[in-house]
């Protein structure tokens, strides 16, 4: 009897085992949707320019990027964790008594028309390097009538997945070819040799000259702003270590896969003109692997265009969504906050599971109960974007790439725009997350820790620095021709915008309580 006992035990006990690293690596799994916006047309170019016009003296710029990315998504889950609510969700609730536009706060609609252009932008470089990688394909060359039919096609094709939802099955395919170009890089790397003092320098932070535009570029490309937005949404319903550890694997994946192309991109030979363009890296790896090699990489590069494609404008339409649907919060729509009033302060019962509390009631009954609580409000509890919006947003941003590529605009200058470009917007979108982060409303049951913040502020500070650089650079560099100068400028505007911030909002207030360790209180009135 205790043998059968002790056998039943067993089983059971890998059973659990196994269900639980089958749980691990579902979520690593939906997590690696990050990486899949990440590892774009957009990383491969930018990483291999890098390599090529500077060697590996960028390395540091892409660890730089990848510590603001895991910091910066790590924020947004946690928020959404913590207060039941999207980051586009907590905005909204943050700033409701502020100037509206059809009662939507006016910085929820700055921040989706900011997220709308970066992400259009973003998939006219997903599209431009979705035809490089058609080119590079043996006997491939730019006609009109290819690449304006190979446009269509990739339309066509990212339209009906995202239309009819039918997006799963083939990020799957497209992760396994794409995972086939990441080990072909790491042949070519081994082939290549990689000199280990060069790459010992790169991780020094240095700005050689001329490389402004392309490190805020790798900032871009590794950091990306919309992925605050996504992120939160997937965060929805999971738990914070569970969502860490998602997080972590998907940021030190791309970190990984960007190192590898750089490498390569170190020996690729620029043009006559002394630039980067992607005929000369397909030529390096067919020198290198042969014939194979090459089809392995064109096809990977169309996969992780393809991916790319997908996962834009649904980040798009999603960010969209959650700033002007306001949704019952975690908390009122699975009672994950009972209230329950001890003494002169309002408690917090335990969190119950969704399942549970949707057995007790229907969902107008739940709904009932947060506009009895007050954390939904009469105003906002039927509020929805409609579907014909949302579905607009991504065709328009699909449609918009068609037409930009289908032009012929130049490949390498419309991805390193998209990447500038987004890079600027980085800042932005890092100082609406570090605002609801130290918004008690939001992160009552879990305060912002001192440390966080300081992250987040030296992150948010540098990602500043960089994209005023970039704007001086472009906008006033020949009136101002010496480097030191504009860094300068750059330097100082950078703290001094955090400091306004801090003294004009709340911002400074809340920093502070963090290093206090305190926290408020809410009193019942006897009343």
């Amino acid at each position: 009897m205790r043998n059968g006992q002790t056998k039943k035990g067993k089983r059971d006990k890998m059973y659990i085992t196994c269900r639980s690293f089958l749980k691990e690596i579902v979520s690593l799994l939906t997590w690696s949707i990050l990486a899949a916006c990440t590892v774009g047309p957009g990383t491969v170019v930018t990483c291999a320019r890098a390599g090529s016009e500077q060697g590996l003296n960028l390395i540091w710029a892409l660890i730089f990027a990848t510590v603001v990315a895991y910091t910066l998504q790590e924020g947004s889950a946690r928020l959404t964790i913590s207060s039941g609510r999207s980051l586009g969700q907590c905005l909204r609730l943050k700033y409701e008594n502020t100037y509206r536009i059809y009662n939507v706060a006016i910085v929820c609609w700055v921040v989706s028309i900011a997220v709308f252009i970066g992400n259009t932008m973003y998939e006219c470089n997903n599209w431009a390097g979705g035809m490089s990688a058609i080119y590079a394909l043996p006997s491939a060359e730019n006609t009109d009538a290819l690449r304006i039919s190979c446009c269509i096609g990739y339309g066509l094709v990212v339209y009906v997945l995202l239309y009819w939802d039918k997006t799963d099955w083939l990020s799957v395919g497209l992760g396994i070819i794409l995972m086939a170009m990441v080990a072909l890089f790491l042949i070519v790397v081994s082939k290549l040799g990689m000199d280990g003092g060069r790459f010992a320098w790169g991780l020094i932070p240095n700005m050689p000259p001329g490389s402004a535009n392309l490190i805020l570029s790798l900032v871009g490309t590794t950091s990306i702003g919309f992925n605050l937005f996504l992120g939160s949404s997937i965060a929805e319903g999971k738990e914070l270590a569970a969502s860490q550890r998602g997080i972590a694997f998907s940021v030190f994946s791309a970190f990984i896969v960007s190192v590898l192309i750089m490498i390569v991109g170190d020996g690729v030979t620029s043009d006559e003109d002394g630039n980067f363009t992607i005929e000369n890296l397909a030529g390096l790896i067919r020198e290198t692997v042969g014939e194979v090699g090459l089809w392995i990489f064109s096809l990977g590069f169309i996969a992780a265009a393809l991916s790319s494609m997908l996962t834009v404008p649904l980040g798009a339409a999603l960010t969209v969504d959650s700033m002007f649907t306001m949704k019952k919060s975690t908390e009122a729509s699975t009672g994950v906050t009972n209230l329950g009033v001890k003494g002169d302060q309002l408690e917090m019962d335990a969190p119950k599971p969704l399942d549970q509390e949707l057995n007790k009631g229907s969902t107008s009954q739940i709904v009932q109960q947060g506009l009895l609580t007050g954390i939904i409000k009469p105003s906002e509890a039927n509020q929805a974007l409609p579907r014909w919006i949302y579905q607009g947003i991504m065709i328009a941003i699909v449609v918009i790439a068609v037409g930009v590529i289908s032009a012929d605009f130049p490949t390498e200058d419309v991805i390193q725009i998209a990447q500038v470009f987004n890079g600027c917007l980085l800042p932005f979108f890092a100082i609406c997350l570090l605002l609801c982060l130290n918004d008690q409303q939001f992160m009552d049951k879990s305060p912002q820790k001192w440390w966080s913040n300081i992250f987040l502020v030296l992150a948010v500070t540098i990602t500043l620095f960089l994209a005023l650089n970039v704007f001086i650079q472009n906008v006033f560099g020949k009136f101002i021709p010496n480097e030191s100068i504009k860094f300068g400028i750059a330097g100082g505007l950078a703290p001094t915008i955090m400091i306004i911030l801090c003294l004009t909002t709340t911002l400074g207030k809340d920093i502070l309580r963090s290093f206090k360790g305190r926290s408020v209180t809410y009193e019942v009135n006897d009343a």
